[in-house]
């Protein structure tokens, strides 16, 4: 049972890689239209905490040929908008931290390049 496991799990980091390298190039493109359209094109945008009146969202973009942001930000209510979190990371970092913390929001990055793509 041991040896199958280690098959499986090889497996995964193969399928996982392929992933990454998919993303790498996907972001690439995404980062030529964003530098083409003269602005930052969003890879996903997703409320973290809302109440009545105001809202927490994080939202990741690529904005040049070279970087990826995610920022945390609030906004509405008698809160001015404000950035709480901002990470940078180059094209090549990114699709590695995207998927360490979410296979679902890569996914989403990937059909939002897509969307964009197709609309170019």
């Amino acid at each position: 049972m041991t040896s199958k496991q280690v098959t499986v799990d090889e497996r995964q980091v193969t399928l996982d890689d392929w992933f990454v390298e998919i993303f790498k190039e996907k972001l690439r493109q995404a980062s030529a239209i964003a530098s083409r359209m003269g602005k930052p094109l969003v890879l996903y945008r997703r409320t973290l905490e809302e109440s009545e009146y105001a809202s927490e969202e994080e939202l990741a973009t690529v904005v040049s040929e070279r970087f990826a942001i995610v920022q945390v930000y609030i906004q509405g209510g008698f809160i001015p908008p404000s950035v709480q979190q901002q990470r940078v990371f180059s094209l090549e970092e990114f699709p590695v931290w995207m998927m360490k913390r979410s296979r679902e929001l890569s996914i989403c990055c990937l059909e939002a390049i897509d969307e964009q793509s197709s609309i170019q």
